[in-house]
């Protein structure tokens, strides 16, 4: 009788098991190996590993085989914990949770190492379900890294979910489910204290990663922008190896044009089959240095346009408007005449906004691009940029005399993906990063056209302690402004 029951309270933890395999190749068929599924797929392998152990306790009758099995088990139950916060760090973008991510595998390490002894399982007992492990002395040092973690998981999952918005948050409100439900498993602890009743924890643990597994693939919580950041970040360093080349080549062309020269002055050269060849090398290392300025510019872009959900806001410090446009200016990689087109108006040097000098600099040169692109198509024009204070606004105006904008394509400009230039030439991403990026900033971004005559952005970022500053700094001061406005 008590065979068959064992066999019966086996059959949860079986099916659990297999279920992980199932939950972890899901998610590396469909995601592959990245930050974010590398914890995850950590999280399954110790619960199929754990599961499939506890299905052989609970139906084996051999004492010493049950003593083996209740400290292979609690080998992975020791590292669960863990790999839950370590997944938490990664889907809050908390790098700085690192030493704290270390030091919680350290002492799992340092658990493992005494569960031989009976420092933390004690041995085991025989309920009605079959063998389960006893608490050793040093079993409550786990259960609190288990609850601090909890804890900790918790607070960074609510705090990057206060600063989220939109699909951010309901994806973040998952995880947190999903955290509510991990956190329902830890009553198993309860029988390792000598309480008799069948453990439950499996089933939360299996709902909790479960949803997690869902989230990860149908709500795009590793989205396929992460794949395309680690490309970016892949062709990031080829391209500064370029840049350094050409540099290299651009120092040592001179000296080498000289002998060059040389020799065909005394007759050591024919250079009549190569006339105007030789004066065209040192301008493709200009061109080649460039182009690579250029393209390392629109990559930084690409990942700030990643990272913008998960911008630290409350870390926004104060800038002058100056330093940024200069920086576009002289990062952006001119063609002959086009610096000459530009004009930039006086600043003030005390003109300044709070934010992110970064993504000010990408917006100028986002729209310096498109401006300096309708210019090329148009013929001619002229770039005028000028920058002023408005109330509690810092207000950059990027104005061009190119064609215009016509009226039906004018109110989608800042769309995903639209773009009017031929297929090749743009993907349609820039003006749309540039009005998240400025809503992020707290300040926003408009454009005025007349087809023809003339196109104007209009660029706003909050002032240093301004109402919309502080409104960005702390999202419960905006919410009950809000809420106060409401009213």
């Amino acid at each position: 009788m008590f065979d068959a029951l064992s066999h019966m309270y086996a059959i949860p933890t079986a099916f659990v098991s297999a279920m992980f395999i199932v939950f972890g190749l899901y998610v590396l068929i469909t995601q592959g190996l990245t930050r974010l599924s590398v914890p995850f797929l950590l999280m399954c392998a110790t619960t199929f590993a754990w599961q499939a152990t506890w299905t052989l306790l609970f139906q084996t009758d051999d004492p010493q085989m049950a003593g083996w099995l209740v400290r292979l088990g609690y080998l992975f139950i020791l590292f669960l914990p863990t790999t839950f916060y370590h997944f938490v760090t990664e889907v809050s973008a908390r790098r700085r949770e690192r030493p704290w991510l270390l030091a919680s595998y350290g002492l799992c390490f340092l658990l493992a190492v005494l569960l031989p002894g009976t420092e933390v399982i004690a041995g085991y007992r025989r309920y009605f379900f079959g063998f389960y492990p006893l608490a050793g002395h040093l079993h409550p040092l786990h259960v609190v890294q288990t609850v601090l973690l909890a804890a900790r998981s918790g607070y960074l999952l609510l705090d990057a979910r206060r600063k989220a918005g939109g699909e951010a948050r309901r994806r973040l409100d998952l995880c947190v489910a999903s955290l509510g439900l991990y956190s329902f498993a830890a009553v198993d602890y309860a029988v390792n204290y000598g309480f008799s009743f069948y453990p439950p924890g499996v089933l939360f643990i299996a709902l909790s990663l479960g949803l997690l597994a869902i989230t990860i693939v149908r709500y795009h919580l590793i989205h396929p922008y992460a794949l395309a950041a680690s490309i970016a970040h892949e062709v990031a360093t080829p391209l500064a190896t370029i840049a350094m080349h050409a540099d290299e080549i651009a120092t040592v062309w001179g000296d080498v044009f000289k002998g060059y020269r040389l020799a065909v002055a005394h007759g050591l050269y024919d250079d009549h089959s190569h006339s105007g060849q030789s004066e065209r090398i040192s301008q493709l290392a200009t061109a080649i240095r460039r182009e690579v300025s250029g393209t390392s510019a629109v990559i930084e872009m690409a990942l700030a346009s990643f990272t913008l959900d998960r911008l630290d806001r409350s870390r926004f410090s104060t800038y002058a408007v100056q330093p940024c446009v200069s920086s576009a200016l002289e990062r952006y990689p001119f063609r002959s005449d086009e610096r000459a087109r530009i004009d930039v108006a006086p600043i003030d040097p005390a003109l300044s906004f709070s934010g992110s000098d970064t993504l000010v600099v990408f917006v100028l040169f986002n729209l310096l691009k498109n401006a300096l692109h309708a210019i090329r198509v148009g013929g001619d024009g002229q770039i005028s940029i000028s920058a002023s204070q408005e109330r509690d606004f810092c207000v950059l105006r990027f104005h061009d005399t190119g064609p215009g904008i016509t009226p039906d394509v004018l109110p989608h400009i800042f769309d995903p993906f639209f773009s009017t230039k031929r297929h090749g030439s743009g993907a349609g991403m820039g003006l749309a990063f540039c009005r998240r990026a400025t809503e992020m900033l707290g300040g926003s971004i408009e454009c005025t056209s007349a087809r023809g005559v003339h196109t104007t952005f209009i660029v706003r970022l909050p002032t240093p302690g301004s109402p919309a500053d502080r409104a960005v700094r702390n999202p419960q001061e905006r919410s009950q402004r809000r809420g106060g406005g409401e009213g």
